[in-house]
């Protein structure tokens, strides 16, 4: 793996107030949610770094046997700024001459690895430009920041994750559709993506 190349991060720090307990252990096609994320993920070959927070053993736990980095935040009760700043910053120095950052959530269990390949062929592209998922007209990850953008990425706080830096950097931003689920952010939206899993016919032999 050369050093010049993004990297992806992954936030899996969050308590999951409004699904009611430990979502990132939420079972998706029999797998925790977090490393379905992350096996999708690691498909890319890129170097993955993943936050944990709350429930940060029992999630480590489930992620410890995959080739990937472990950054835990110790103030993730503060918010997602303080979440993905921490990740950020460990990737700066664990990574020193990564192009770019390529930011991912854990309650997005149904993204493949292809929408995330494109927006990385897009930096190889055009490796100045903000990379940006729209859903039903809201802006948000998988998103790519290029290096120059990490020091503001390091330094957020609070509730907020990226989506200011997002609105800032308008200008040179280019969005990537996407039709699919959203975020799992209760226990009915995993109700309703259990069930379509359970209703999408499988391939016969």
């Amino acid at each position: 793996m050369h050093a010049d190349t993004p990297v992806i991060l992954l936030l899996a720090a969050g308590e999951g107030s409004r699904f009611g307990g430990a979502k990132q252990l939420a079972p998706i096609a029999g797998e925790p949610m977090v490393r379905r994320v992350a096996r999708m993920l690691l498909e890319t070959d890129m170097p993955l770094g993943v936050v944990t927070g709350a429930y940060a053993d029992e999630v480590e736990a489930v992620l410890d046997d995959l080739p990937l980095t472990l950054i835990r935040c110790e103030d993730w009760r503060l918010g997602m700024g303080h979440s993905l700043a921490a990740g950020v910053h460990a990737l700066m120095h664990a990574f020193a001459q990564a192009t770019a950052v390529l930011v991912c959530l854990a309650d997005q269990p149904m993204r493949d690895s292809e929408s995330v390949r494109a927006m990385l062929r897009r930096h190889q592209q055009a490796p100045d430009r903000v990379l940006a998922t729209s859903l039903h007209g809201t802006l948000g990850p998988p998103a790519l920041f290029p290096r120059d953008c990490f020091k503001t990425l390091a330094s957020l706080s609070g509730q907020h994750g990226a989506r200011a830096i997002l609105q800032q950097e308008a200008q040179r931003m280019e969005l990537f559709e996407s039709e699919g689920l959203g975020d799992v952010d209760t226990a009915e939206d995993l109700r309703r993506l259990q069930a379509l899993l359970d209703n999408t016919p499988h391939p016969t032999p």
